[in-house]
């Protein structure tokens, strides 16, 4: 005898179809709406055109008196009027020393000129090429002994590292710009 099956289970089938038919509908909804409408815009940010930060006028916290008091150079005379024989010639400079007091800066000179200086004895250097000069800022005078005249920083440079072993770090001066 043939055997067959008494209950078949059709539901089963439809059920497949179905999922898939759900499936394919669901994957065409979701192709409509992203591809479709892809062209849109979904949100736009304007431009902002204040500015960015706020800086309040009282910032808080207790307030500073006397700030244009020149603290640092109270011990000058400020109506000190020094006369410097500079060259007007001068263009770059090696600066060899500075300090805001005149003395400090001509005993410098004087030990360097009469080779009393023990920093500076075994350098050439040509007494006759040093010079001093003054450079005024808002907190007084500071002067500079300087070295030399060049006619640009790079060749100031290069002398400087060349031959003045004796200086921890060369500072080329724009002599022209000091005042």
């Amino acid at each position: 005898m043939i055997q067959r099956k008494i209950f078949s289970n059709k539901n089963k089938s439809l059920k497949k179809i179905l999922f898939f038919f759900t499936f394919i509908l669901f994957f065409f909804i979701i192709f409509f709406f992203i591809i479709l409408n892809s062209t849109q815009v979904f949100f736009e940010i304007p431009a902002f055109k204040d500015s960015f930060y706020i800086f309040p006028d009282d910032k808080g916290g207790t307030k500073v008196r006397n700030t244009d008091k020149k603290v640092l150079h109270l011990n000058q005379k400020q109506n000190q009027i020094i006369e410097i024989p500079n060259d007007p010639m001068l263009e770059y400079s090696i600066q060899i020393f500075a300090s805001n007091n005149l003395d400090l800066v001509k005993k410098k000179l004087d030990s360097i000129r009469n080779n009393k200086d023990s920093i500076i004895k075994n350098d050439k250097l040509n007494r006759k090429d040093l010079y001093i000069v003054a450079f005024d800022h808002n907190l007084g005078n500071e002067y500079l002994l300087v070295y030399k005249d060049f006619l640009s920083r790079k060749s100031a440079l290069d002398y400087c590292l060349q031959y003045l072993n004796f200086l921890p770090n060369c500072l080329i001066v724009n002599v022209q710009n000091l005042d």
